[in-house]
C-alpha cells in the first residue's frame, strides 16, 4: 500500500543553503545528535520552534538505564496493584534496589 500523498502546503520543496564555520557545524552535529535527529531537523526546529528546545545533560547509557529501570518499577506497580503476587516483601526488596541504582545514576 502506498504512502498517501502529502497536502502541497506541507512539501518542503525550497531551499536554502548556509554556510558554518568548522565550530558552528560541529555545535550543530552535536546539538543535534543530542536530541537524536538530524542536523537540517535540528535548525528548523532551532530557527522556528517557539519553545526552547530541552537537552538532557545525562548520558545516552544512563538515560537508557534509567528508562529500563523504570519501567520494571511501572511493570511491579501493576502487578501488585492487580494483586497478582501474594509475597509483596520479595518485591517491595526489588524496587528498593531499584531505586538505589536510579539514585547512584544521579549522582555520578
Amino acid at each position: 500500500m502506498a504512502r498517501p500523498r502529502k497536502n502541497r502546503d506541507d512539501l518542503r520543496v525550497h531551499c536554502c543553503n548556509v554556510r558554518l564555520t568548522k565550530s558552528e557545524k560541529q555545535y550543530a552535529e552535536r546539538e543535534a545528535t543530542k536530541i537524536s535527529c538530524s542536523v537540517a531537523n535540528w535548525l528548523r526546529k532551532s530557527a522556528f520552534s517557539k519553545e526552547e528546545i530541552q537537552v538532557s545533560t545525562m548520558p545516552r547509557e544512563y538515560y537508557k538505564q534509567l528508562i529500563g529501570l523504570s519501567n520494571n518499577i511501572n511493570q511491579i506497580a501493576k502487578s501488585v496493584n492487580q494483586k497478582k503476587y501474594t509475597k509483596i516483601s520479595a518485591d517491595i526488596e526489588e524496587v528498593k534496589e531499584l531505586l538505589l541504582k536510579i539514585y547512584n545514576l544521579f549522582q555520578k
